[in-house]
């Protein structure tokens, strides 16, 4: 294995910053890191430390044994360095975590007992009062709260509390400000006193430890709560409750991840929310209806009043005056586009933590809960428990959003549902002292109930793990059985991932009239494989003959990475599989089992299931299929999409007042959904004995037509939404495709004036084809382009009208605020105000372009959301363009009138190159049409003479005569044929590839000749780091952004960056709190390279981002460092009342009244205490609310 790069193992976060910090001007700004070492062991030995390349400018916060590791603050460039020791593994920066945040389970609460008659605890729907009554409470068990703290005074928690220790360096106190770490203590082990037992813990006779590591806000750094977990462990705890979230650091293995997995290893039980988010959650939205939601929504047509908002079932529309949905949408945009594709959060992604789901009291997943798989493919959550209206125990000081009298409250999420399984936990441990941490994972999952939908098929494992706690049926494994293993998951039905269309690549999944998406389709075609499934291995015992044993029908088809021969007690191992369907495979289901054995003591057994799909076979480019099917039954069938394919169509239809839904994955698993038509279908050729339309059943179809398909084997899915009788159906399938050779015409350098001459053949691999027209076309594009801004939560639109002229639309977004802080999305909506996932795009630069081809005729609008947007709003151009389609007079065509099936013919065409042609280049089409279809002939044309000839000319401008280049200007040089609009693209990097500058210039050439383009020499200095500086893909295009010419390799600049003009000066990163008890005064360090009048403004924000001052500071600096003090009236910081850190916002430094640098997130301070500032500077303020600070003399304040 080759050893990582230095730049391999800095995380993602702290290239960021390193890339900001590229210049070197911050290296010494302090971040604080987490640094992973290379070391055989869990204790680290002192010569680690004390290696120069770690230890230098490393300041030490922590020293990890729980893992091998240390946390701290390091400067930039201390990064760079232990980035280079062999010594160090991977640097990651400590960034916030939070509780797994609960939801409100009343809108409308009040500080007087609800309402809870019928309330049916977390403990009696995973039975565990049923232990209570064998005398298993979790009397002897220690568990810990990983979380805000915990209060010990509460009526249902005297006595509970054993140890308690506060890591957070801002709160002074171990007490619970947030009541979050006490509702989880009380699900865990409360008495149920102040409630006469009625909201019992799960084990109450459990001891906890109370580990504050999040405060008051919810928040919590990564190093603490590694910290936390280690203190906790050697305090005594058999068990962890982690209720937190919000890390998922982009890779398996963070370093929490690990320290959880690790406590596991050392036998302790560690219980762990999945999180409150679901990358399926908003799929119904955006991906198309269900049959069943079609029947609805025909029924319910022309009632008044919309669908609710953020029902996962209605397709997403937006209109400016419904503010409901437009938050819906501000939901929607950053959940669809920007979640990974594992949502399971960190430490929740570990391999040997059980991680917990959430489930309501009926057994129906929470639309909140987590769900995976994890980055690595491997299933998650392991288990799910109660998560939904949890009633438990709050601080009394602390206000919850649903309080059930001065005692309880009532509250949703993962959170509530990790403290139950790790109250189960201890009433196992009680029951069997010896059990290791592996064993109560095992008996957890071997004793869990799988769970079933709405429609009554089981939820997929990515929703349920091993389904939900239940604690009897766990005791009773342990009664029957000393030694218990288990794996997740516990049982493979192979399929194929269906995507979001446009590769989006996230489990969205199937609308499947459920109440959560199908991530899978549980069907494979011949040759197809399912590899992606990793299992992990658990058992309490030691083994000394591992094996595994493949039996059934699909042993030879499976493949299993080799378990180890032998695996001590508590440890747990990934098992990676894969399965292979045979070419020659027939259609039907196989089954198998994975046994995983101790030599010959078989220890579990691991069913598998495949189906394989039906041939769907091609005949004169039809095929169909009919068929019955009932329940929540599946039909699955495979197609052959040849290369080449121009369209495929696909239909059900059936008669009975049920509802089905129709399904295309195609070999890359790209899911489209059938559009759903209740009623009004004409079925008379499927029904010739139907005589009576009245006494008819209602005709239904799914229809889908996809332009343009990938080649390979595709699946078609037909499946029953719980269908009280059996539907008789009949799938249609219609692939139209037109072969021709040669596949397209391209002409170079013709002049005008002259005559060419083409002859394809054509072969129709479809059905037959009648009246056949044979037409040049080309695509006449019209550009408009228009200037906006969107403040926060705002949106910004514009019209497109759409004729059926129009073959394409188009739009993209430039951002205009030169940074790349600032959110906003991209929406091109359909004239029904829909929005589908490969029409939107969300980012902080440049956004789209986003395309529609063969758009629906009527009014679409371009939309742009303001999703996360400083103070002052986002500035942006967008681009819309039109491309009708237009008869081109150049090219005269002809050919066969029809062509049969497996028919062949000719194609003859003619191009004239009018005299004194003006266009550089013309593409545009060979249009065959018959009665339902249309394909094309690509053709492309370029006038002679129009071509790129690199650099012709270079200077380097020295505009003040101090030796350093403020301009650079080179002339490009260009022959042209006639002359036009142009526009030249390309890119200025340094020696390493680094981005500098972008060449985007558009302009009018009447001859041949150089197009100057001039540079920034102060943006070459700014971002080059080395020399030769190189153009790189330089390409022409004409006035339509239609391709011309592109220059053959880089243009070579023999410059250094070091000879450009530095900025006039710049913001170095550092800053100093100099905070007084009469003013708030933060000092930002400036470097000056050119003396002058200067001004730096700035305001603070405080950690709820509301605005409490704004300051300006101004000066004549001489050239050096100096510091600028920006001073801020404290009294609108004492006004919002709360502890909080200050946060130095929207910084910009000026000189002369020119914008030299803006920093929106410049700094921000420790937390701060309002009562600490003078009670008389409180009560003054600024005339203008803002005050200006003279620096004293041309120097400023020196550092």
């Amino acid at each position: 294995m080759h050893a990582l790069s230095a730049y391999q193992k800095i995380d993602f976060r702290l290239e960021k910053l390193l890339a900001a910090d590229a210049d070197g001007r911050t290296e010494e700004k302090k971040v604080p890191v987490i640094v992973m070492l290379n070391a055989s062991g869990p204790y680290i030995s002192d010569h680690l430390f004390s290696d120069d390349q770690i230890s230098k400018g490393l300041s030490v916060k922590y020293r990890f044994h729980l893992i091998p590791g240390l946390a701290g603050e390091a400067s930039c460039k201390a990064i760079r360095k232990m980035a280079e020791s062999e010594w160090v593994s991977g640097i990651y920066f400590d960034g916030s975590t939070h509780v797994s945040s609960t939801e409100s389970s009343k809108e409308n609460s009040t500080e007087s007992s609800a309402n809870n008659d019928g309330y049916i605890s977390p403990a009696r729907i995973i039975k565990a009062d049923r232990l209570w009554e064998e005398g298993i409470n979790g009397s002897g068990i220690t568990v810990a709260v990983i979380d805000s703290g915990i209060d010990k005074n509460h009526p249902d928690l005297i006595g509970k509390v054993v140890a308690e220790k506060n890591f957070l360096a801002d709160e002074i106190t171990a007490e619970d400000l947030l009541g979050h770490g006490t509702m989880v203590a009380g699900i865990i082990a409360g008495s149920g006193a102040a409630s006469n037992g009625s909201y019992k813990g799960i084990a109450p006779g459990a001891k906890l430890i109370s580990v504050k590591v999040i405060d008051g806000n919810g928040d919590g750094k990564v190093s603490d709560i590694i910290a936390g977990i280690e203190w906790a462990i050697y305090n005594g705890a058999d068990i962890l409750s982690l209720s937190l979230g919000g890390i998922n650091l982009g890779e398996t293995n963070p370093p929490i991840t690990m320290a959880a997995d690790n406590a596991a290893s050392a036998g302790v039980v560690v219980c762990v929310a999945a999180g409150n988010r679901n990358s399926s959650e908003t799929a119904g939205q955006v991906s198309g209806s269900s049959s069943s939601q079609v029947r609805e929504n025909q029924i319910s047509k022309g009632q008044a009043g919309d669908s609710q908002a953020g029902s996962s079932r209605t397709p997403a529309k937006l209109s400016q005056s419904d503010a409901s949905r437009k938050d819906v949408y501000y939901l929607l945009v950053p959940v669809v586009l920007a979640l990974p594709p594992g949502l399971i959060d960190s430490p929740g992604d570990g391999i040997k933590v059980i991680t917990v789901g959430a489930t309501d009291e009926s057994g129906r997943i929470a639309s909140f809960s987590g769900s995976g798989p994890t980055r690595d493919d491997r299933i998650k959550p392991d288990v799910v428990a109660p998560g939904v209206d949890i009633i438990s125990i709050v601080p009394m000081e602390v206000k919850r959003p649903s309080p059930v009298g001065i005692y309880y409250s009532e509250e949703s999420g993962t959170s509530l549902s990790a403290p139950v399984a790790a109250g189960l936990a201890a009433l196992l441990l009680q029951a069997d002292r010896n059990l290791s941490a592996a064993g109560v994972k095992a008996a957890m999952t071997r004793g869990a109930k799988k769970l079933n939908n709405t429609l009554g098929e089981s939820y997929e494992e990515f929703y349920q793990g091993a389904g939900m706690l239940d604690a009897l049926s766990s005791y009773e494994l342990l009664a029957n059985s000393s030694n218990i293993c288990g794996a997740i998951p516990d049982r493979w039905t192979a399929g194929r991932w269906a995507y979001l269309p446009a590769g989006k690549g996230v489990y969205v999944g199937l609308d499947t009239g459920a109440d959560r998406p199908q991530k899978k389709i549980y069907a494979l075609a011949p040759g197809d494989e399912d590899w992606s499934l990793r299992f992990v291995f658990f058992c309490d015992r030691d083994i000394k003959e591992l094996k595994t044993i493949l039996q059934g029908e699909v042993a030879d088809w499976v493949s299993l990475q080799p378990l180890p021969k032998s695996l001590m007690a508590n440890d747990q191992k990934v098992l990676a599989a894969s399965i292979a369907v045979p070419q020659d495979a027939a259609p039907g289901r196989y089954n198998g089992t994975i046994e995983i054995a101790d030599g010959s003591e078989t220890l579990l057994r691991i069913p598998i299931s495949v189906n394989v799909a039906h041939p769907l076979n091609i005949s004169r480019g039809l095929a169909n299929s009919t068929g019955s099917i009932n329940g929540s039954e599946w039909r699955c069938y495979y197609l052959k999409m040849e290369p080449g394919t121009a369209e495929v169509e696909a239909t059900l239809r059936w008669q009975q007042e049920e509802n089905l839904d129709l399904f295309l994955l195609s070999p890359a698993s790209e899911y489209y959904t059938g559009e759903v038509n209740i009623g009004n279908i004409d079925n008379s050729d499927n029904n010739e004995n139907n005589t009576s339309e009245t006494s008819a059943p209602m005709a239904s179809q799914a229809y889908k037509r996809i332009s343009e398909p990938p080649s390979g084997r595709w699946l078609i899915a037909v499946h029953s939404e719980n269908a009280t009788v059996p539907v008789n159906y009949t799938l249609l399938v219609e692939r139209s495709q037109l072969e021709t050779s040669p596949l397209r015409w391209i002409l170079k350098s013709r002049a005008s004036g002259t005559l060419s001459n083409m002859q394809f053949s054509i072969k129709n691999l479809g059905p037959s084809l009648q009246n056949l027209s044979y037409t040049g076309m080309i695509e006449n594009t019209t550009i408009r382009e228009f200037d906006g801004q969107v403040g926060y939560k705002e949106i910004w639109n514009k019209t497109v009208r759409v004729t059926e002229s129009i073959k394409r639309i188009s739009a993209e977004l430039k951002s205009l605020d030169g940074h790349n802080e600032s959110e906003v999305a991209l929406v091109l909506e359909n004239p029904r105000g829909i929005a589908s996932e490969e029409n939107a795009d969300l980012g902080t630069d440049d956004l789209g372009p986003l395309e529609i081809s063969n758009p629906e005729q009527g009014n679409w609008t371009v939309k742009v959301y303001g999703y996360d947007v400083p103070l002052e709003g986002k500035p942006f151009k967008v681009r819309i363009k039109e491309y009708a389609e237009e008869n081109w007079s150049w090219i005269a065509t002809s050919g066969p009138d029809q062509l049969e099936s497996d028919g062949n013919g000719t194609v003859l065409a003619t191009l004239a190159i009018p005299e004194g042609t003006s266009l550089p280049r013309v593409d545009g089409y060979i249009k065959i049409s018959s009665d339902r279809h249309t394909f094309e002939i690509p053709v492309s044309v370029t006038i002679a003479g129009t071509s790129l000839t690199g650099l012709a000319e270079e200077h380097a401008v020295d505009l003040d005569g101090d030796g350093l280049i403020d301009v650079l200007s080179l002339g490009f040089g260009l022959n042209i044929s006639a002359s036009g609009e142009f526009q030249l693209n390309g890119a200025m990097v340094d020696c390493r590839g680094n981005w500098i500058g972008r060449i985007d210039h558009s302009f009018s050439l009447q001859e041949s000749g150089s197009i100057m383009i001039n540079a920034s020499g102060t943006d070459i200095w700014r971002n080059g780091k080395c020399g030769p500086l190189r153009i790189q893909n330089l390409i022409l295009y004409d006035e339509r952004r239609s391709y011309i010419d592109r220059f053959d390799g880089d243009i070579i600049i023999d410059r250094l960056p070091k000879e450009f003009q530095p900025p006039a000066a710049y913001l170095s990163g550092e800053f100093s709190n100099r905070t007084t008890p009469s003013s708030i005064a933060i000092g930002a360090n400036v470097t000056v390279t050119k003396p002058g009048r200067y001004e730096l403004q700035g305001v603070i924000l405080d950690d709820a981002g509301d605005k409490v001052g704004e300051a300006i500071a101004e000066g004549d600096l001489a050239i050096g460092n100096t510091t600028m003090l920006l001073q801020f009236d404290p009294a609108p910081f004492i006004e919002q009342g709360d502890l909080s850190a200050v946060h130095l916002a929207d910084l910009a430094l000026s000189r002369e009244g020119n914008l030299l640098e803006r920093r929106n997130d410049a700094w921000s301070s420790e937390k701060m205490d309002p009562q600490a500032f003078e009670a008389e500077r409180a009560a003054r303020s600024s005339l203008t609310g803002i005050a200006v600070v003279k620096l004293g003399g041309a120097d400023g304040v020196k550092l």
